[in-house]
């Protein structure tokens, strides 16, 4: 008896990534693939590569070092973002692991791998010691769901999911490597995504992350050119009585139509996470981020003023080369003055073949990463004060899990929260923020299930 090929699927870097992982764990056919955790289980280990910054890189190298040593017996695929732009990205992986390691650069070329993996492996009784597992698929269910839970069994109820609807990037920003690794803009049709909507409401998701490398260019190369705004409002339509959340949107796609997207369709998270990367002009221009601060600050005017319980998250890029001390100064201050709630900071990092990694004056990693710490606790204070300004609000909240009896979970404008009343995991409910607690969550008392 043939037993089924044991795959782990590890995914470093951005939700884009995260989403190609569970789209290819759900593609698998249930009859010859079982999803591990445990990776010394595995006769095969997917590592989904990040290249975005230099410490990406190392962790995906860090993971695939890890992988050598727990999954002794395993094969070892890299594929993702790493490899594509930088073919060589196995070289330097050190002798001992580098032969061990196969790339894999196209999905093409991933799937060919897989099929062989599942073909290899050798009939008889599992080699963990378990009792041989053929696939014995549930009754009364069509096929493509029987496939999907023999691969990854739900062994507890699914809150949120991820759904990727465009790929690749044609921006080109000065300091990025997305367009080398990613390629350019693709959409995923409107009822090719309605498909998939489908399926994860069926398989119970409550919440529904909507994601893209540049997700406002969805639709930009499909027939009609329609829009993100059109997309949200249709996906939200089929995910009901589910939410839907928007992941990054660049700030040049955020146009009315989209606000009224997220501001008017009850099935759509008050949440908007739109990079600025720096709040002076100047480095904005070289960036090539297409935009000034003055534009930036119009359309988070309108955001705010559409959704005044918005969560308006933002990215800062710290240590930009030439980038001053006074124009550090000036993206503390629109940080200040913008409403973001939340900021995630990073230090620049030169990747190789972009413009900025051939700009002089960088201020250094140390300069880079004090800039860093000063943004974050900016940030920090921002996330603080709007914990405060939520107090006695009644917000819609996801229970994702429970500790020592106590339901933790997201409202839909992003706040983490711990919830007294009766609620388990997976259920929509709505609750009155109490307390903005001590730690990273704030406190909230279930009123009602939606």
């Amino acid at each position: 008896m043939r037993r089924r090929c044991k795959i782990a699927v590890c995914s470093v870097g951005c939700r884009a990534n995260q989403a190609d992982s569970a789209a290819l764990v759900r593609s698998l056919d249930g009859a010859r693939f079982e999803s591990v955790d445990d990776l010394a289980r595995a006769d095969i280990v997917v590592i989904n590569t990040c290249c975005v910054t230099a410490e990406a890189e190392r962790d995906c190298r860090k993971l695939v070092r890890r992988a050598a040593r727990e999954a002794a017996r395993a094969a070892i695929v890299v594929t993702g973002c790493a490899v594509t732009a930088f073919p060589a990205f196995a070289d330097r992986l050190g002798d001992g692991v580098g032969s061990r390691v196969e790339v894999a650069a196209t999905p093409e070329a991933l799937r060919d791998r897989l099929e062989r993996a599942a073909a290899s492996v050798p009939d008889g009784g599992d080699t963990d010691g378990d009792e041989p597992r053929p696939y014995d698929a549930p009754k009364g269910r069509d096929d493509s769901a029987k496939r999907r839970d023999a691969v990854h069994p739900r062994s507890q109820k699914r809150t949120r999911a991820l759904l990727k609807v465009q790929n690749g990037c044609s921006h080109g920003c000065a300091y990025c490597i997305v367009p080398k690794a990613r390629g350019k803009e693709s959409s995923t049709p409107i009822a090719e995504v309605i498909e998939g909507v489908s399926r994860l409401a069926d398989e119970g998701c409550r919440e529904l992350v909507i994601t893209g490398v540049q997700l406002g260019a969805w639709g930009a190369d499909l027939p009609g050119r329609p829009r993100l705004a059109e997309l949200v409002a249709k996906v939200a339509d089929r995910f009901a009585p589910g939410r839907v959340r928007l992941s990054s949107v660049e700030p040049w796609s955020v146009d009315a139509a989209l606000i009224e997207a997220v501001g008017g369709h009850p099935g759509v998270c008050a949440h908007l996470h739109v990079p600025l990367q720096s709040g002076a002009d100047r480095v904005l221009g070289l960036m090539g981020r297409g935009y000034t601060l003055r534009d930036f600050a119009a359309m988070a005017e309108s955001a705010r003023g559409r959704i005044p319980e918005l969560a308006f998250g933002t990215d800062i890029l710290c240590g930009f080369p030439t980038e001053t001390e006074d124009e550090h100064a000036l993206t503390l201050r629109a940080l200040a003055e913008l409403g973001f709630t939340y900021v995630h900071a990073f230090p620049y990092s030169p990747r190789p073949g972009t413009r900025a990694a051939r700009l002089g004056g960088t201020p250094g990693r140390t300069v880079a990463k004090q800039r860093v710490r000063e943004v974050r606790a900016a940030g920090e204070e921002l996330g603080r004060r709007f914990v405060a300004s939520q107090i006695g609000a009644v917000r819609e909240a996801i229970v994702e899990g429970s500790r020592a009896g106590v339901a933790r979970g997201l409202t839909d404008n992003f706040l983490a929260v711990e919830m007294a009343g009766p609620a388990q995991v997976g259920d929509l409910v709505r609750v009155r923020i109490e307390d903005p607690g001590r730690g990273a969550r704030a406190r909230a008392v279930v009123i009602s299930l939606k």
